[in-house]
């Protein structure tokens, strides 16, 4: 017992940090699965590494060539600083994978993810030792620290969502150090890091730090030691002394951050407070898995943690400092107004939850200090906490033990820890016993807690995992191979994937009936396809500006582009040259002017290579489609249209409009402003129902399968026990076919169910259905508005299929639905499908609780494809909705034509000649005899500069989004270089700051060693 009395605590935590990882990793090899999340994991975090790896080898073998650079390959063209900036760029933590041959990234991934996990450990076990616990209190305090639901979920999902664990103890050991008067380099420091690592963690964990500092103001300013002013004043130098260091990335990404395409929506979403099932699963989310994930709450704590928690606000007056960040916490976690501060005044994202640990974790160390020590009214108080806990889960579960199954496990194994804690008093046990027992149990506990995520017979979060060994096939395999065809072929050329090309089915049909949707994905990064696609947290804002003006209806903010929903000319104008296409969907609608790309037989040229995409049908591989109109990466135009007279055109026609002329801000001396003619039609069309199932007199009722399934609990002349509640159901069916009817007769404006919840099958017949040959068909939706069912009339819905099936709800089963209703709510999502001959599209309105992606639908321009052929009707369904209204709904054909092909042949002639791209660099060779204007498709940023023979010129943006300027007749020589903006500011302030600390630090260690030696 001596010998492990001389383990230093850090030795004691990896021991045990080793044990528990080590039963995960056993778990993780049972089941067959890896590290990588199936979803962001291999769509988002994985690739991003591939290529940050790329990027490293790089500079290490040019580094006069510098770090980073402009990189085609990131969707339409990207900064690597700034878009790797939320995810690489900073986590000092991924310069490791350098030592991972590219073969063993998928290794190096998982590495890295435990490493972060070790280092939170050790950077809260850095911080709690100022505080003078004992050595056992600092071990079983940081392993809890480490493993509680948090790290296990969003460290497993987001690797990078770790640092904040690992960043905010380093900080809050800054702060206490300046408030004793002991070193600012500490604060300096973590500032440092904190502010290269991640922008939105610096926000996070910066009003975290605020107020920290403030809990600790109140709780030192009388002691005669603490110098208010002092403190302050170094606090304020410090912090920006370290954000002055980092500004050499700091700079650079928050100047891209505040153009991105983050929106700002409603504020919290809109909600004043979370729906109610939100605040009624609190309780089951105190320890264990909890109920259902929702507003990144994770809470998940062990059960010693919650005794800990327990006996602090049990000694309130002794504690104050602990409760009182706890009791923040707790008021913070039921606003969706406080979360959506945290989360930069978005969404109401509980990310901030993570910071909550420290404060949990310091009341943890502070009870394992007093476990000898605890008192028959502390026991008391623990167990009737503890099943007051149990019972408040109860009574939210609507009077039912209804938890998640692996839950059962955490409250037995709390129950034991009180049951240790009874006998160690009753039984007089030594001080070595109960706490050998205790850190056993501790241990047993987070081990359970780890299993319960990642056991298949717990949970599902190990279906969500990548395979073993997959990440590396699964990314050879994303285009089965079709890749090896079109990259020699491509230059500077685009790409973009068919109708559901990549997408998980199994998952994904049941709420996005759609065959546009596409699951998003960085993987074309590192395939070198030049993919328009890509899905990344800070997107070019000017590109995602251009997609909203055109309304794509794919849009969203992490994935502004995506398909271009397969609009004809928004491909051609982004330069899409080749489109991936599953060979099961070849029969589908395509883009005008995209033709399958076939082979020696005539047949399509297939490409099969054992893809991982799943599909519902026979194996499939993949086809190519070759657009022959795709617009050249830069050309020249002696037409524009003036922002002004832009806006005042249609969405159609402006995206037509890019074709014939190019947009700017304002005239261009010298240069033709067009007068745009729209191309465009509305078509007239009826509203028509399928009123086959909807039941409105006896006669349907009689047919229907209502009657011949209905329990005859009567005579046959006299089915219904209950005639007046028939007649009812009938005269319900009757008024909405009615008002279905008259609401519609001049177009569509409103969509229902009928009193049954059925949805009514409708149609858009069009009048002129020839109209739509040689063209796109489009559906205008202007003022959506969808509305939900409240809970009761869920209940009548129910009641009414009960009557018709002549059965009738006991009290028991009214209790359950009860139950079911007040533990949902409606988030307004909703999935409008509209389809036609060849193809269907959706507008998806992603509801309130979507924490990335939300934004508002009240307009949407839905492509319905391109046809050579008539389509006489529209079919329309809906899903997750009750009713819909539209104020205005128009049929819009957009025809592809002679003329139309003549502009595109003329953009196309007038391409760059000697076109070119290197890293941060572009060049060719215009011709035009009259003064123009380059146009191009690379994404707008201010660090492009112009040159025109060697001499500077100004840059423009053209077409909303992409890098342009006026180009004088003749022949002339165009370049673009690029810099990343605020890279060169961000240098000079970082190093200017290095230099006056390194001076100031010589200064003061200069007067200090006089002081000494006098």
């Amino acid at each position: 017992m001596n010998a492990i009395k001389k383990i230093p605590a850090w030795l004691g935590y990896t021991i045990l940090f080793a044990v528990i990882t080590s039963t995960f990793a056993f778990m993780f090899s049972l089941t067959d699965t890896s590290l990588i999340w199936s979803f962001d994991g291999i769509a988002q975090h994985y690739p991003i590494l591939v290529s940050f790896h790329d990027m490293l080898l790089h500079f290490i073998q040019h580094p006069s060539q510098g770090l980073t650079h402009w990189s085609w390959n990131i969707g339409m063209g990207a900064d690597q600083l700034t878009s790797f900036s939320y995810y690489v760029v900073g986590d000092l933590f991924n310069y490791l994978i350098i030592f991972f041959p590219k073969n063993q990234i998928e290794f190096g991934y998982s590495f890295l993810v435990l490493l972060r996990l070790y280092c939170a450990g050790l950077s809260f076990l850095l911080f709690a030792k100022q505080f003078n616990f004992k050595k056992y209190s600092l071990v079983i305090s940081t392993l809890t620290y480490t493993f509680g639901s948090y790290a296990l979920y969003a460290g497993l999902h987001h690797a990078f969502f770790i640092l904040p664990l690992i960043f905010f103890p380093l900080l809050a050991l800054g702060i206490e150090k300046i408030i004793h008067n002991k070193s600012m380099w500490w604060l300096v420091l973590a500032t440092l890091i904190t502010f290269l690592s991640n922008f939105y963690f610096a926000y996070i964990l910066g009003l975290g730090c605020i107020i920290y500092v403030i809990i600790r103001y109140f709780s030192v300013r009388k002691e005669p030691w603490f110098n208010f002013k002092s403190s302050l004043l170094k606090l304020i130098g410090t912090i920006i002394s370290g954000i002055a260091l980092a500004s050499i990335l700091f700079i650079p990404t928050i100047l891209y951050a505040f153009k991105s395409t983050r929106i700002k929506n409603v504020f919290a979403n809109g909600y004043l407070t979370y729906p109610t099932s939100y605040y009624l699963n609190l309780p089951g989310k105190m320890i264990g898995l909890g109920g259902t994930f929702n507003f990144w709450l994770l809470i998940g704590i062990s059960g010693f943690s919650f005794l800990a928690i327990i006996y602090t606000l049990s000694h309130f007056n002794k504690y104050k400092t602990i409760n009182a960040a706890l009791i923040i916490s707790m008021i913070g976690i039921l606003i969706p107004a406080f979360s959506s501060v945290f989360n930069a005044l978005a969404s109401p994202s509980n990310r901030w939850a993570s910071l909550i640990l420290l404060p949990i974790g310091l009341a943890t160390a502070i009870f394992a200090d007093h476990l000898t020590t605890l008192s028959k009214r502390d026991l008391t108080i623990f167990a009737l906490a503890s099943i007051g806990l149990v019972i408040l889960v109860w009574i939210c579960n609507g009077f039912i033990f209804k938890v998640h199954r692996h839950d059962f496990s955490e409250y037995f194994l709390l129950f034991i820890l009180i049951g240790i804690l009874f006998a160690a008093q009753f039984f007089k046990w030594r001080p070595t016993t109960l706490i050998s027992s205790v850190l056993v149990l501790v241990t047993i506990n987070l081990i359970s807690l780890g299993i319960g995520f990642y056991s298949p017979d717990s949970s599902g979060y190990s279906k969500g995992m990548l395979n073993k060994n997959v990440a590396k096939s699964y990314t050879q395999n994303y285009y089965d191979g079709a890749e090896k065809f079109v990259k020699p072929k491509l230059k500077t050329y685009r790409t973009t994937i068919g109708p559901k090309y990549h997408y998980f089915p199994d998952e994904r049909d049941n709420f996005i009936n759609t065959d546009y949707f596409n699951a998003a994905s960085n993987l074309p990064m590192i395939l070198g396809t030049h993919d328009i696609a890509s899905y990344l947290t800070v997107e070019n804002g000017f590109v995602g500006k251009l997609e909203r003006t055109l309304q794509n209806n794919q849009f969203t903010p992490n994935n502004p582009v995506a398909q271009n929903d397969y609009r004809s000319s928004l491909e051609n104008l982004f330069g899409v040259k080749y489109m991936f296409v599953r060979s099961d969907k070849a029969q589908k609608s395509l883009p005008y002017g995209f033709k399958l790309v076939r082979d020696q037989n005539h047949q399509p040229k297939l490409f099969q290579n054992g893809s991982n995409v799943p599909s519902k049908e026979n194996e499939v591989g993949t086809v190519l489609a070759k657009n022959k109109n795709a617009l050249p990466l830069m050309y020249t135009q002696t037409k524009i249209i003036p922002q002004n007279d832009f806006k005042k055109l249609s969405v159609n026609d402006k995206e037509q409009a890019l074709i014939n002329a190019t947009n700017v801000t304002k005239p261009i001396s010298g240069i033709k402003s067009v007068n745009y003619h729209s191309k465009t039609k509305n078509l007239k069309y009826t509203v028509d129902f399928d009123n086959t199932n909807l039941i409105t007199n006896q006669k349907d009722l009689d047919k229907s399968d209502f009657a011949k399934k209905a329990n005859q609990m009567t005579s046959p002349n006299n089915r219904y026990a209950s005639a007046d509640k028939i007649e009812s159901i009938l005269e319900q069916n009757q008024n909405i076919e009615e008002k279905l009817q008259k609401q519609n007769q001049d177009g569509l404006h409103y969509l229902t169910r009928d009193a049954l919840g059925h949805s009514i099958p409708t149609e858009l017949k069009i009048k002129h259905p020839n109209s739509t040959k040689h063209a796109e068909l489009y559906l205008e939706l202007d003022g959506i508005q969808g509305n939900y069912n409240s809970n009761y009339q869920i209940e009548q819905i129910k009641n009414n299929r009960n009557a018709l099936n002549n059965r009738f709800e006991t009290k028991f089963a009214q209790l359950n639905l009860f139950r079911k209703n007040i533990s949902t709510y409606n988030n307004g999502s909703f999935v409008l499908t509209a389809s036609t001959k060849g193809m269907s599209n959706a507008v998806t309105q992603l509801g309130t609780d979507e924490l990335s992606n939300y934004i508002p639908k009240k307009h949407a321009l839905i492509n319905l494809g391109f046809s050579s052929k008539a389509r006489k009707q529209i079919n329309l369904k809906y899903s997750d909705i009750t009713s819909m209204h539209f104020k205005k709904a128009r049929l819009i054909v957009v025809p592809f034509n002679k003329e139309y092909q003549a502009q595109i042949k003329h953009d196309q002639k007038n391409s760059l000649t000697k076109l070119k791209t290197h890293n941060n660099q572009v060049s060719g060779i215009s011709h035009n005899s009259h003064k123009s204007v380059l146009t191009s498709s690379i994404p707008y940023s201010s660090g492009w500069k112009l040159t025109i023979d060697g001499n500077p010129a100004t840059i423009q943006i053209v077409n909303q989004a992409f890098v342009g300027g006026v180009i004088p007749a003749g022949n002339h020589k165009i370049k673009l270089t690029y810099q990343t903006p605020g890279l060169l500011i961000g240098k000079i302030i970082s190093l200017l700051s290095f230099f006056v600390i390194l001076i100031i630090s010589t200064i003061i260690w200069y007067f200090k060693k006089i002081k000494v030696n006098d």
